[in-house]
């Protein structure tokens, strides 16, 4: 399953001008030792990949950056566009990243959605979606769904791998006692509570930051 990153990767093979960040310098270094045989089979490879995941009967999506329902099971340049990236209003913040719309605040399908791309310190349901992108990359954590049990697993980064442009705010030591249980390696289990059928109350005052901000605002909406 593709992200942004395997889609910038397609692009530069292909001769595209593209901003070389995020380790994408590394990847074409490597690539450039091999020949050029190996990056064609490459940039096939990646080409190939479908949006996102359909599996367990259409009862669960993933997706790199997620997916609202209307576009689960379709493929279309849209469709990949909002798999790979997620739903931007097409502005930048004050560091430089895109303005994104909260699109799991208003998800009411049936398919659980996982999905990553945007790091959250703490995986949390949100209408029968989970971001499960803790910052492992920026030192945080990697985590993990079991399906069906529904169980996060997450064990801590081995270092920072890259530097962030947005720092990151990941808690530290776990609380002792319920949800989280560690072990001696560091590994966290806990048992994923029940989608919640409205945001949580950090997420509602997101939202009502983001309602405030009428000309993004209305751009999320215009969007959807």
């Amino acid at each position: 399953m593709p992200g942004n990153h395997e889609d910038k990767l397609i692009r530069a093979l292909s001769g595209k001008n593209v901003q070389v960040s995020h380790g994408l310098a590394e990847t074409l270094s490597q690539l450039a030792a091999e020949d050029e045989e190996f990056r064609r089979q490459v940039g096939e490879f990646c080409r190939g990949l479908v949006s996102h995941l359909m599996l367990d009967g259409g009862r669960l999506v993933v997706a790199h950056a997620g997916l609202k329902e209307a576009y689960q099971g379709r493929a279309s340049g849209r469709v990949r566009s909002f798999a790979l990236y997620g739903d931007t209003t097409g502005e930048t913040d004050e560091y430089g990243l895109p303005v994104r719309c909260p699109w799991a605040a208003d998800y009411r399908g049936r398919a659980m959605v996982l999905y990553g791309h945007t790091p959250v310190p703490e995986p949390e349901w949100v209408n029968n979606t989970l971001c499960l992108d803790t910052g492992c990359v920026f030192g945080g954590r990697l985590t993990a769904l079991r399906y069906p049990e529904r169980e996060i697993v997450s064990v801590p980064a081995e270092r920072v791998w890259y530097d962030p442009v947005k720092a990151l705010s990941v808690r530290g030591d776990d609380p002792p006692g319920p949800p989280g249980i560690s072990d001696s390696e560091g590994t966290r289990l806990r048992r994923a509570p029940l989608a919640r059928p409205w945001p949580s109350p950090a997420q509602a005052r997101a939202l009502q930051a983001a309602t405030q901000a009428s000309s993004i605002s209305a751009t999320c909406w215009a969007s959807g």
